[in-house]
Parts: structure tokens; sequence; C-alpha cells
């Protein structure tokens, strides 16, 4: 290989090395801090290289620095802009569970949660790892992983970044994992609305029980059961979150591929 083909094929790589490395910092599994950075970087620069081919390069290149810092920082957002589309369910997940946590009365078990470098408490940490099984299952990393490639294809390099329809999208996948986080948690919300007027209703009548320390009780064994009974229906409700997020992902970057195959 030339000097003059190697000066071609360095600035390629080094923007289809971005692209794919603003997806590695927010996407769910190849995002999490469990992963050791190094490994991330490596698998990071493998995937790179494998895609690399089968990308067409720009038809001008950068011609200075500044140009291809402004080249690095589109790529770098798209991909963010890509990992987050996906991420978001699983931080619907999280609230949902952090919700039905409180609800239980179970934040005093909080602990670090090194995925997102912050407290978290078990029924959240339990529907994380709900959606990320279901995530998997449904072949959503290799999903991810088609959706970036074909992206080179729908938005070759240097043509990507942040525009009003990028945010237009994300401000809609903010607005459903909001509702996708209430519908996780609305059982559980009634639930303990109910358990809560009874027990007041309770110690209207019978002011002689110390209802503060007996609502405690039986608000969290009510709660085991309401969440052992909603796992079922919450697993639905994740896989289609995130077969939405996927296909939403797919018709905005790779609207001739599908992406995650139904179950």
């Amino acid at each position: 290989m030339t000097v003059e083909q190697l000066l071609n094929v360095v600035p390629v790589f080094v923007l289809v090395l971005f692209r794919i490395a603003g997806m590695m910092m927010f996407a769910p599994l190849f995002g999490s801090a469990k992963i050791p950075r190094l490994v991330k970087a490596m698998f990071t620069i493998v995937l790179a290289m494998g895609m690399m081919a089968g990308v067409k390069a720009p038809r001008q290149m950068p011609q200075s620095p500044w140009e291809l810092a402004i080249g690095i920082g589109g790529e770098m957002a798209f991909g963010l802009a890509m990992g987050t589309a996906v991420s978001l369910i699983f931080i619907a997940a999280q609230w949902a569970g952090e919700i039905i946590g409180q609800q239980m009365g179970l934040n005093s078990g909080e602990l670090f949660d090194p995925m997102y470098g912050g407290a978290g408490n078990l029924v959240g940490d339990l529907y994380q790892m709900l959606t990320l099984t279901i995530f998997l299952a449904v072949g959503g990393h290799r999903a991810l992983l088609r959706g970036v490639h074909a992206s080179f294809d729908s938005l070759p390099l240097l043509s990507a970044g942040i525009n009003q329809s990028i945010l237009d999208l994300l401000v809609g996948l903010f607005q459903s994992t909001a509702m996708l986080a209430i519908q996780l948690a609305a059982p559980m919300l009634v639930t303990m609305l109910v358990v809560d007027l009874a027990l007041g209703v309770i110690g209207k009548t019978m002011p002689q029980l110390n209802v503060m320390s007996m609502g405690l009780t039986v608000r969290a064994l009510i709660g085991v059961l309401v969440l052992i009974l909603g796992l079922s229906l919450s697993s639905d409700v994740i896989r289609r979150g995130l077969l939405d997020a996927l296909d939403v992902a797919q018709n905005k970057w790779a609207p001739t591929q599908p992406l995650a195959p139904s179950l």
C-alpha cells in the first residue's frame, strides 16, 4: 500500500471508528461499565476494521484537521443517537423498578450500580437484568451491529450529525420511555393505592392498631405478590418496547433491512 493510499484509508477508518465508538458509549450491553474499557476499545477497533471494507469513502476527504474534527464530531454524535435510541428502554425499565421498589418500601436496600455509576435498588436491577435477557433473546445485540453497518449506506461518512429530525426522534423516544416506565409500574401503583386506602380505613375504625408499622409489612408482602404476577406481563411489554425501538432505528437509519426478528 502506497503512502497516498494509506492517507486515504486512515481518515475513513477514523470516521468509521468514531461512529461505532459513539454507539458503544450508550448502547445497552456494549456500553456497560462492567466491561473493561480496554476490552471495549479493542472490540470497537475490530468492528471498525471489519466494517470499513464495505464503507464507501467520501467524495471529498477533510482537507484540514479542523474539518476532520468536525466530521469526527458528527459521526460520534450520530453513534450516540443510535445507542441512546435502544438504551432508553433499559432506562425505562430501571425507572419502573425504582418506582416499584419505592412503593414496596425497599429503598433502604439501595446499592451501587456499576452500569450507570450511581445508586440502584434491588427491583430496579431485577428489571434491568430482565430487559437485558429479553434484549439478548430477540437478538438485539446483533440487530444493533447490523443497524450500524447499514447506517453507512443510508447516511454516508461526513453526512451524519445531529439535525432536527434526529432531535425530534430522540424527543419522541424520551416520551415513549416515560410512558413505558409508567406502564410497567402501573399495577404496583394501583395496588398500593388500594392498600393505603384499606389501611386508612382500618386505622380510623380501629385506632388501637399500629397501622404504621403493620402497613410496612403488608405493603412488602402484597408488593412481592404483585411483582411476581406482573413479571410475565412486564416481559411482554418490555419485549414490544425493545422491538419498537429497534424498528425506529431501522426505519430512520436503515429503511430497507429488518433489524430484529419477531418472536
